[in-house]
């Protein structure tokens, strides 16, 4: 009885060793790891911050139709100033949620695998979220935007964010500039692994936030100046950022999923930009916009609502409304526009030819729409002879008005490079609700039920309060 009790014992204690074998490699569940590349979170990053500033519910009729690029001919609310608080709400979400708290995981799981890469990309991502969010809505979370235990994150001002994005941007070109880990092309959907062009991007990015502030931050001049000595800047249209969308939804660029595929062909071209390209001879009027049923260019005037002839005016042109149009973050030809800018505001500083800078920034736009080369040179010859005996305030004019030209299709960016600039000329749009086009986002109704004492304390601030004509603190 005794030898059989052992044996017994022996047996269950074999067993137990057979089962706890590999016990951890067993049990493991392969579509579940427990640590996950750095590199996978990238993808979706870039895909969701372009779907959602590219959205025809947020850039669309609140950027293109801002900026009158763009007008709707039926279901023009938003055009008329009178905005969704769900698609406001949306823009805040999702860009704090899915584009800022994803890419500082990235840049915690970067760190522990000793990817430097990664990690600078991780803050590229991250200065263009927080600066795409200030420039919409004003002073917003950023010290302690994104911190897990923090559900009432107070506002910073918009200067203090504005530091901030400099300085992410200062830390990513350090970070790029040593070199090391390896960045996945399949991961990668704007170079592809290319960390040098990541680099580039990274300090033109500071180049459009330096000028965004440089009618209120002191010392500008200077430090365009070091990013040009630097030679880290966009210089040719390979050198753009852009996501490269594909041909079928749901991955498709969000203006041909709303307005082929989902049948919303109250989008036409506004009037303002079909006068002005057909006054200019220039020759991406047939790129922007098609014919009307007369075989004509007709744009639709802002505000104004044909429910019953949408053939009557031009719709937006092939190239705008296909399904693999890029999704720009920055391109050269704007980089360009900023230099030229850049050289005529400060003269004291070293920073190049204005001239020069505005012809790249022309023929880099003309390229990327597909103008022939004797149509672009036809178009930019007059330019080249007549800007540089120009007077300093129409040499700036006609940067930013090109500027605006070049921008078509970035809807937020459009409207917002006018905001700064206020060229072109444009008026409040027919049966407008407010008086004066918007310079602003309302906050999202979420801060204010949610985090009502931080949306207070920043709405103080604001001068106007939280209302779409209240100005940021960037304009001047």
């Amino acid at each position: 009885m005794k030898k059989i009790s052992i044996l017994f014992v022996a047996l269950i204690g074999l067993f137990s060793a057979s089962c706890d074998k590999d016990f951890e490699t067993v049990n493991t569940d392969p579509n579940n790891p427990t640590a996950v590349p750095a590199h996978l979170l990238l993808g979706n990053i870039i895909r969701v911050n372009q779907n959602t500033i590219y959205g025809m519910q947020q850039g669309g009729d609140m950027g293109m139709c801002w900026s009158q690029q763009v007008s709707k001919v039926q279901y023009n609310d938003e055009e008329r100033y009178i905005p969704r608080r769900t698609a406001i709400d949306g823009i805040w979400s999702t860009l704090y949620a899915s584009v800022i708290s994803d890419a500082k995981s990235m840049y915690t799981l970067a760190e522990a695998e000793g990817n430097t890469n990664l990690m600078g990309i991780s803050l590229v991502l991250q200065a263009n979220a927080f600066q795409i969010l200030t420039d919409l809505y004003g002073p917003i979370p950023y010290t302690h935007a994104c911190e897990p235990l923090n559900l009432k994150p107070a506002y910073d001002s918009q200067e203090v964010v504005y530091a901030g994005i400099l300085d992410l941007l200062t830390q990513a070109d350090a970070k790029l500039a040593s070199g090391s880990g390896s960045v996945p092309a399949s991961s990668d959907l704007v170079y592809g692994g290319n960390t040098t062009k990541w680099r580039k991007l990274a300090n033109s990015l500071k180049l459009k936030a330096l000028m965004r502030v440089s009618g209120v931050r002191a010392g500008v001049g200077a430090e365009i100046q070091a990013l040009v000595t630097a030679g880290n800047l966009m210089s040719s249209n390979s050198d753009s950022a852009q996501l490269a969308y594909l041909a079928a939804q749901p991955d498709a660029n969000p203006i041909y999923e709303t307005v082929v595929y989902g049948a919303r062909f109250e989008y036409k071209v506004s009037s303002v930009m079909v006068n002005m390209l057909q006054t200019a001879n220039d020759p991406r009027l047939a790129v922007y916009a098609k014919k009307n049923s007369a075989d004509a260019y007709v744009g639709n005037i802002p505000g104004e609502e044909h429910s019953g002839s949408y053939a009557a005016y031009s719709s937006l042109g092939t190239l705008y409304q296909s399904a693999t149009l890029p999704g720009v973050i920055l391109s050269n030809a704007q980089v360009q526009f900023l230099l030229a800018e850049a050289s005529v505001k400060f003269p004291a500083n070293s920073i190049g030819d204005p001239t020069t800078y505005l012809v790249k920034g022309i023929q880099s736009n003309l390229d990327y729409n597909g103008v022939s080369a004797a149509a672009a040179a036809a178009y930019i010859a007059p330019i080249e002879t007549g800007f540089p005996t120009a007077s300093t305030s129409l040499q700036k004019e006609l940067i930013a008005t090109e500027s605006w030209v070049a921008l078509f299709g970035q809807g937020f960016e459009a409207w917002t490079e006018w905001r700064r600039t206020h060229f072109p000329a444009l008026s409040p749009v027919v049966n407008a609700a407010e008086t004066a086009i918007p310079k602003r986002l309302y906050y999202p109704s979420t801060e204010i039920s949610l985090n009502r004492d931080s949306y207070n304390a920043a709405t103080a601030t604001i001068t106007g309060g939280d209302t779409l004509t209240s100005p940021l603190w960037w304009m001047n």
